[in-house]
């Protein structure tokens, strides 16, 4: 699959280059990305080398399709959204973003125009049925921009998942694409 940049009244979401890798390092490397996503720590050049590489086979291949996320005058890069597990008509979203881009919507804008080009008919977009979100239940934020993007809350799996050798709870939500968007479903209040 050839690789797709999508754009929203203030960004430009593009594959992740070479040249991005010093910005990837910056976000990888941030004490609320590492305690929240499985990235390799520690986290170089090589690491991030390595991930712009996977990116471009993930495109390759069309098993995970990861768009860098940029401000239109600006072409630093501000953060990822990836789609994986990309089968049957669903897939995964999952993103990360350096704290210098954090609350100014950005990413909630990214993953919003990402699931829109997910749930779009071929050759507009994917073609998707449901994109599903899972995060450890600590991440706040992260569960902040699932809310606002319009996913159901479909539960806590306790001591769901692994991560940095200890069991922690996942929170599991999905958004279908019939669902109505503008409002978020079935999330706990505390």
């Amino acid at each position: 699959m050839d690789p797709v940049t999508l754009r929203t009244d203030r960004l430009v979401l593009s594959v992740p280059v070479d040249a991005d890798t010093e910005d990837v390092i910056a976000y990888a490397t941030d004490p609320d990305v590492v305690a929240n996503t499985p990235v390799p720590v520690p986290y170089g050049h090589a690491e991030a080398q390595d991930f712009t590489a996977r990116c471009r086979t993930g495109w390759q291949e069309g098993t995970r399709l990861a768009f860098a996320i940029r401000r239109h005058e600006d072409p630093r890069l501000l953060g990822t959204v990836e789609l994986f597990g990309i089968a049957d008509g669903g897939a995964e979203v999952g993103y990360a973003t350096h704290p210098d881009a954090r609350g100014r919507g950005f990413v909630t804008e990214a993953v919003a125009r990402v699931v829109d080009w997910a749930f779009a008919e071929p050759p507009h977009g994917l073609g998707l049925v449901r994109v599903q979100w899972r995060a450890l239940a600590t991440n706040r934020a992260s569960a902040a921009v699932a809310q606002r993007v319009g996913m159901t809350y479909e539960g806590l799996r306790r001591s769901g998942v692994a991560h940095r050798g200890r069991r922690h709870d996942e929170v599991l939500a999905a958004v279908l694409r019939d669902d109505d968007r503008s409002v978020a479903h079935g999330w706990p209040s505390a």
